[in-house]
């Protein structure tokens, strides 16, 4: 599988650092914007910027309600908010267990409503969590019931994905350049993890967003080589598109996938002003948010 460049397209405008991204079953497409906001844009490709969340937002997704959860890895808060309401958000926690979550980086909500969130490090300065890799990142569980920890020990947790099946938590362990996975247990505890595919990918292959297709490919956005991959069911990685020149994808983030079909795949980036997407052979997983 290859993605020539020239088929990528682009849509928004005026974006600020739009890391995470969700497309809606409406058409719209939603991104972290850095200025402390969330970027809608329109099916006619109308940029507007709504929430008003402070920090920087990073890592996105919806619920079954229609409520944005943001990662804010800026303000240390794991948020929500309608945004199709005039209405403030909620902070759905700051801490877990009395100890501080200050870099929350991604959340992922399965059909089971739980709520699964990357704490990238327990330090404050997340650049020096870049810069001196150390094991402290965590998982977080968010339930109805409670909150907590369930995972720790992890290099920079990043992009958070489950199969479709739910039986595991993948993460991307983006300082040992590798995607690692959970194995989730009956009482939505973790297993020990274990490597998924390649244990090294590459010298600058330094995994941030990570997302399943259909056909059991997890779709890997690799920042350093402004390229994104993917891990097939047999373990093997295969770059499948890479823009050198940083022309029109710029240190991408996430992945999501979207359309009536779910065979178009949008990208978030650091780098970017917009959103690139492009068609792939295979539908996106379904996520809670999406109604087919």
């Amino acid at each position: 599988m290859e993605i020539p460049l020239n088929e990528v397209k682009t849509i928004g405008s005026g974006l600020v650092r739009p890391e995470g991204v969700m497309v809606t079953d409406d058409g719209f497409v939603w991104a972290a914007d850095g200025r402390g906001g969330l970027a809608k844009i329109s099916p006619d490709n109308q940029t507007e910027i709504v929430g008003g969340l402070g920090g920087i937002p990073n890592g996105i997704c919806f619920d079954q309600k229609g409520n944005c959860i943001i990662a804010n890895i800026g303000s240390g808060e794991v948020q929500k908010i309608n945004p199709y309401r005039k209405e403030s958000h909620t902070v759905l926690f700051r801490e877990v267990e009395g100890k501080k979550t200050p870099a929350p980086n991604f959340p992922y909500v399965d059909t089971k409503g739980r709520l699964w969130v990357s704490n990238s490090t327990y330090r404050s300065d997340v650049q020096d969590a870049l810069q001196h890799p150390a094991p402290d990142g965590c998982i977080i569980l968010y339930t109805e019931e409670k909150v907590k920890i369930v995972a720790e020990g992890i290099y920079f947790a990043n992009g958070l994905a489950l199969d479709k099946e739910e039986k595991y938590l993948f993460v991307a362990e983006t300082m040992k350049r590798r995607v690692i996975r959970f194995p989730i247990l009956p009482d939505s505890t973790l297993g020990p993890p274990e490597v998924y595919g390649p244990p090294f990918l590459g010298r600058l292959g330094f995994p941030d967003g990570i997302a399943f297709d259909e056909a059991d490919n997890l779709w890997v956005t690799l920042p350093m080589e402004n390229a994104i991959g993917i891990i097939t069911l047999g373990g093997e990685f295969h770059k499948v598109l890479e823009d050198k020149e940083g022309k029109v994808i710029r240190q991408p983030s996430n992945i999501c996938f979207g359309g009536p079909d779910r065979k178009t795949a949008f990208i978030g980036s650091l780098g970017g002003t917009n959103i690139p997407y492009f068609r792939v052979p295979h539908p996106g997983l379904r996520l809670i948010h999406q109604s087919v």
